[in-house]
């Protein structure tokens, strides 16, 4: 039987089916099948297929069904990590993305694809229509930063900082450019002794150039600093309050606007550090003499906070509440943030940086905009976590985003899941 001069049969219908992104038909007919389409075996399968075979029915006895020629497919790229990037469930270890107008940044690099199984990332919009999260994740910063500075092969420098500075930063900044990663020149500097890995989470407001700038800038900013080989500590100390000079010289130049809050994490050996500027928000799962446990690692700076709110009081702001939430001067709900020049005098960027030591115990540290920690509790995420061991990091991730969703989030959620199990013999 044909329908406008169209082929309707079970068989032709099912396979115009297949080449749909629907998760529902997919199920309905079995789902994706590695054979080629018309072969013997694809046939049988289908013949002895109950759904895909009375779904074919029903659809070529409807007046409205016309199946016409191939179509070109518009499903959602899929990640390698599994998910769409339509979901935004990256894993991205080449290619990179546009990020707000201000330049291509890979927001997940992996040198070790062993490692890039130990962390994973999953970011949703929630109730609103953008996404302003931004967030970034290096396995090894070190190699990282040598691919930066593209030198020739016998003149690794012994000066890095200062060479990072002047080949990298200037031009960078100025320009507004993400530096190239040459991985061939990479290649011929793998002699390296430190191993530092790099998470961070940006959650924007207002805009997302802030949280671009951080997700771009944060990672160099760390390496250019005079204390990284020896306090890390320092190093993101130094980096956030230069990352926010720029900011704050962007905005008074209209290049930027809004501001943004950040939570970034750095593990070197059995150290791990974390920097923390707003209400994003890192916790610690682990189980100790057999019992699950949860830590936050940061605190919430929000206008609520008793220390926030006098500091802004001393400093001649005022702490309003509107429709019960309290904002600095009756505007901003975070008390602590980059950028938003009009209220830096009160709102600061200045982080609170704390370096931990990581146990036997330990499993995995989580880190999320505040879309996550608005819904959920630190024990609600940990149980989400230790009622499913047999999930990946990145099932973990996107479990927690969505759950976040159902549970009608007003704002975007980034969640990054980082494995820390065996990492202390």
């Amino acid at each position: 039987m044909t329908l406008k001069g169209h082929n309707t049969s079970p068989t032709a219908v099912c396979r115009a089916l297949r080449r749909t992104s629907s998760p529902v038909l997919l199920m309905l007919l079995g789902g994706p099948r590695r054979s080629v389409i018309g072969s013997e075996d694809f046939a049988k399968s289908e013949r002895s297929n109950f759904f895909g075979r009375h779904l074919a029915r029903l659809l070529r006895r409807s007046s409205a069904v016309s199946v016409g020629t191939e179509q070109p497919s518009h499903a959602p790229v899929q990640s390698s990590r599994g998910g769409s990037a339509s979901a935004t469930s990256l894993r991205r270890t080449s290619g990179r993305t546009e990020i707000a107008g201000i330049g291509a940044v890979d927001p997940e690099i992996s040198f070790n694809m062993h490692k890039s199984h130990r962390f994973a990332v999953c970011t949703r919009n929630g109730a609103r229509l953008g996404n302003e999260d931004r967030f970034r994740a290096i396995d090894n910063l070190d190699l990282y930063g040598r691919g930066l500075l593209e030198v020739a092969p016998r003149a690794v420098p012994s000066f890095f900082g200062d060479l990072l500075k002047q080949r990298v930063l200037e031009n960078f900044v100025v320009e507004g450019r993400a530096p190239a990663l040459k991985v061939r020149n990479l290649l011929k500097h793998l002699r390296v002794n430190e191993d530092t890995q790099f998470f961070g989470v940006y959650d924007g407001h207002g805009g997302a150039r802030a949280s671009s700038l951080l997700a771009l800038l944060f990672p160099v900013y760390i390496l250019a600093a005079p204390e990284y080989k020896s306090d890390l500590a320092g190093a993101c100390h130094s980096a956030s309050m230069a990352i926010n000079e720029e900011i704050l010289k962007r905005e008074k130049d209209g290049h930027c606007e809004g501001g943004a809050t950040a939570v970034t994490l750095l593990i070197r050996g059995n150290t791990f550090v974390l920097s923390n500027t707003g209400d994003c928000r890192a916790i610690m799962v682990a189980k100790r003499d057999k019992v699950a446990q949860v830590t936050q690692l940061t605190t919430d700076h929000k206008a609520s906070n008793d220390q926030e709110k006098q500091r802004i009081e001393e400093n001649g702001g005022m702490v309003l509440y509107v429709k019960g939430v309290a904002r600095v001067n009756g505007r901003l709900a975070v008390a602590r943030a980059f950028g938003d020049a009009e209220l830096s005098q009160l709102v600061i960027a200045d982080p609170e940086v704390t370096v931990h030591e990581l146990h036997r115990e330990d499993e995995y540290i989580v880190m999320a905009s505040d879309g996550l920690w608005d819904v959920l509790s630190n024990e609600q995420v940990a149980s989400c976590i230790r009622n499913n061991p047999w999930l990946n990091v990145q099932e973990m991730a996107n479990m927690l985003a969505d759950r976040a969703v159902e549970l009608s989030t007003l704002d975007n959620v980034t969640v990054m899941v980082v494995d820390v199990r065996g990492r202390v013999s």
